[in-house]
């Protein structure tokens, strides 16, 4: 039982600040159930306090410590499948000059089942109820599969081998993990756990298999030099959980931790990514073989970069909310990735982290001026709010506006809003488009835009000929008002039927 505390008021006055603050992460790995035959998913939450935040007090015995109440919940479907409640006691000092040194990290483990999980941790000070913390989050746990696949890639402050019970222990090693995917300029190694499953089912005919660990700009660009692990299995045996990777010269940016699993022919069989900020003051000088430098993209990991300070940088005037929107705003042209990316910033906002995201962004598009790209990019969503802000709606977020932003402005637009037997439509053709999945130009491509309802003031997207964009074979059901809709049959000279028929 916790003695109660007494409270420090010159504490109270000098350490804390006025809110809670922490960083939250998770991960999810497979462990093998009690009788070692099937695959169990493991949520794994972890997060750091800072401890300028919290209101310490000191016990009978003159120590120094701060509590705090921790409540967990994770549901699935709105039904409760996982729950945690406790109090947290930080490691007790001596003096107050020794605050400032407290590490005040938790991790906890719960079995969970398959489907879209809600995660919900709230703080609590003990010491000062209002002073809180809340984080929520989501996760979708896939069923194990008979394939070979990965877990997720988790970023780790350090590990070491060790059989010591405690609650960082995995797979043999005293796994530390890092509670925030931001990488700053003292780290120079990059550590990093992430398992492989089911290697028994991959044909003795794919050997040998490679597998892989390596940064990336992108999940679809080119890996960058110098910065990869490969491990070639001639025989069925799984290759090491952990690994480090030196990024001394890694410059500041945005980029992707990916785990591949290839077959003899260079095929990948199974990967996994994790997305990281890097913050790099102090690059290392490195001289690379010519040879290594036609493998590396033009925006290399060797660059030299100039310091960052993102108070004299082009989003020192913009407010977080101002931040936010503009996260928002990259959502059209960004990768499935970088949009799941953008998404948890947006559920979870952090101001710091997405400035420095926005400014790596921009710089990747502009090296030279960032702002310059900013600018370029900000004129084409003015363009796009003129032109299609609805109902109180920006013209970024409506989808007409995400088109026009992925896409550019179309070839054509045809608007037919009195047609008998259909709804409001728009039809944009291009003649040439190109696709934003894979770079390749798409001739004649085409989006069906529609008003479901008188109450609805703007269109939504029925149906296009993009691959990666909506496909509706059904589109003459929302779009024809007539009893034969399914078919068309009464709207046969539409201009919907002319454009599209059975594309």
């Amino acid at each position: 039982m916790l003695r109660s505390l007494i409270l420090l008021p010159v504490l109270l006055a000098s350490l804390a600040a006025s809110a809670l603050e922490a960083s939250v992460s998770k991960s999810h790995f497979f462990e093998k159930d009690a009788s070692g035959s099937a695959n169990e998913a493991t949520l794994s939450l972890y997060w750091q306090v800072n401890p300028s935040t919290v209101h310490f007090g000191t016990t009978p015995e003159k120590t120094i410590v701060g509590r705090i109440r921790t409540d967990i919940s994770v549901t699935r479907d709105g039904a409760l499948i996982a729950e945690d409640h406790f109090i947290l006691q930080t490691q007790p000092v001596y003096s107050p000059d020794e605050l400032a040194a407290i590490n005040i990290m938790d991790l906890r483990k719960y079995k969970v089942a398959q489907g879209k999980l809600h995660i919900t941790v709230h703080m609590t000070d003990v010491n000062d109820s209002t002073n809180r913390y809340a984080y929520t989050d989501s996760l979708t746990v896939t069923k194990s599969s008979e394939k070979p696949f990965y877990s997720d890639v988790q970023l780790l402050d350090t590990f070491y081998k060790s059989e010591v019970k405690s609650i960082f222990l995995a797979e043999g090693m005293q796994a530390i993990p890092m509670c925030a995917d931001f990488v700053d300029d003292f780290r120079r190694r990059l550590n990093f756990r992430v398992s492989l499953y089911n290697l028994e089912a991959v044909a003795k005919d794919s050997y040998p298999l490679v597998h892989k660990v390596r940064l990336a700009r992108k999940t679809s660009d080119g890996f960058l030099a110098d910065t990869v692990i490969a491990d070639t299995l001639k025989q069925l045996r799984y290759p090491a959980a952990f690994g480090s990777l030196p990024i001394g010269a890694l410059k500041s940016g945005n980029y992707y931790l990916t785990a591949t699993l290839e077959d003899k022919m260079g095929n990948i069989i199974a990967s996994s990514h994790r997305f990281f900020q890097r913050m790099n003051l102090h690059p290392d000088k490195q001289v690379v073989a010519s040879k290594s430098i036609k493998q590396v993209l033009n925006d290399t990991s060797m660059e030299q970069i100039t310091v960052l300070d993102l108070d004299k940088s082009f989003l020192s005037k913009y407010t977080t909310s101002q931040v936010k929107a503009m996260l928002k705003m990259l959502l059209p042209i960004s990768d499935p990735m970088q949009a799941n990316t953008i998404n948890g910033f947006l559920k979870k906002p952090e101001d710091m982290y997405m400035r420095y995201f926005l400014h790596n962004y921009f710089q990747d598009l502009n090296p030279s001026d960032p702002g310059k790209a900013w600018k370029e990019y900000s004129d084409k969503v003015r363009e796009v709010n003129k032109k299609f802000t609805a109902a109180g709606t920006a013209g970024y977020e409506t989808e007409r506006g995400f088109i026009y932003l992925r896409y550019g402005p179309p070839t054509d637009i045809i608007t037919v809003t009195g047609e008998t037997g259909a709804l409001p439509y728009e039809i944009w053709q291009y003649n040439v488009l190109t696709q934003f999945s894979n770079k390749k130009e798409l001739a004649n491509a085409m989006f069906l835009f529609y008003k479901p309802g008188q109450m609805v003031s703007d269109y939504r997207l029925l149906h296009s000929t993009v691959p990666g964009e909506i496909r509706n074979a059904s589109w003459r059901m929302y779009l024809y008002t007539n009893t034969n809709s399914s078919s068309g049959a009464n709207n046969s000279n539409s201009r919907a039927e002319q454009f599209f028929g059975n594309l």
